[in-house]
């Protein structure tokens, strides 16, 4: 008889272990089987049984990750739905990762083909926003930069400056109210009554200490955020800036600076272009 390799072994155990719409063949000493594996019985328990622990056990842990990370969509996909969801998901991307913390992260990209969506159109945005929400919580961020950084700059260079952002910043536009949704999620589902309809919301995620926080943005702002963070110069503000001459351009942005500044949330400012 030719014992299995090690490198089948592993396959083959894994291939019992996470999910998979391939059909196996039992294992031989239990029917036989594929790579001539043998599963030993102890203490009177059959050796697929006890292998069945650790499969179970893949899903339970997979279905706690998910449930962590996605509080707001497993609340308003209902427990059914979500255990539905976990199982189809750890059959499409099972995870690779010995943190837990990060199998979720496909999910949102998931999402928009899986079949529930068709019910409620904004779970990939809203699992976009949670899984945001858990990045900015991870994130390391650097010491945040003080102002006094910018005013040492000649003013005829600050259009040439870029601003460096906090890793834990980011930003979601989405056709959804989706933010209202998250705040929703730990009231009772009788209770939540929220329109959808015509109701876009864009978001600005970001940690201040601890606290990981989400606040909405309007469209200048968010506008202004989205240029900042592509990477575009203070000088290059000017289209979505002028939009609204009427609004107060310089008031607004000095604000909103200010604001950004008071949250922690500006890591620096690049002054390649202002050197050059």
């Amino acid at each position: 008889m030719t014992e299995p390799s090690l490198q089948e072994v592993q396959r083959w155990m894994k291939s019992r272990i996470h999910p998979s719409p391939v059909t196996l063949s039992p294992a031989r000493g239990e029917g036989g089987g594929e790579g001539n594996v043998e599963l030993n019985p102890q203490a009177g328990d059959p050796g697929a049984e006890r292998l069945s622990v650790y499969s179970g056990g893949y899903l339970a842990r997979m279905a706690e990750a998910l449930e962590e990370t996605y509080p707001a969509v497993r609340h308003v996909a209902g427990a059914g739905s979500f255990r539905a969801l976990t199982r189809d998901y750890a059959a499409a991307h099972p995870s690779h990762s010995y943190n837990l913390s990060r199998a979720g992260r496909r999910l949102p990209e998931f999402l928009p083909t899986y079949p529930l969506t068709a019910e409620l159109p904004f779970l990939p945005d809203l699992a976009r926003l949670e899984w945001q929400v858990v990045e900015s919580f991870h994130a390391f961020d650097r010491p945040a930069t003080g102002f006094s950084q910018l005013a040492a700059i000649p003013a005829q260079h600050w259009e040439k400056i870029r601003i460096v952002f906090q890793p834990s910043v980011s930003r979601l536009s989405s056709a959804w109210p989706v933010l209202d949704i998250w705040e929703a999620r730990n009231r009772p589902i009788q209770e939540v009554r929220i329109d959808l309809v015509n109701r876009p919301q864009k978001i600005l995620v970001f940690r201040h200490g601890h606290q990981t926080s989400c606040e909405l943005l309007d469209d200048r702002q968010d506008a202004v955020l989205a240029a900042l963070m592509a990477g575009r110069t203070l000088g290059e503000l000017s289209d979505p800036m002028t939009a609204d001459p009427a609004a107060g351009s310089e008031h607004l942005l000095g604000a909103w600076f200010a604001r950004w500044g008071s949250h922690a949330l500006i890591a620096g400012f690049d002054l390649f272009h202002a050197e050059a």
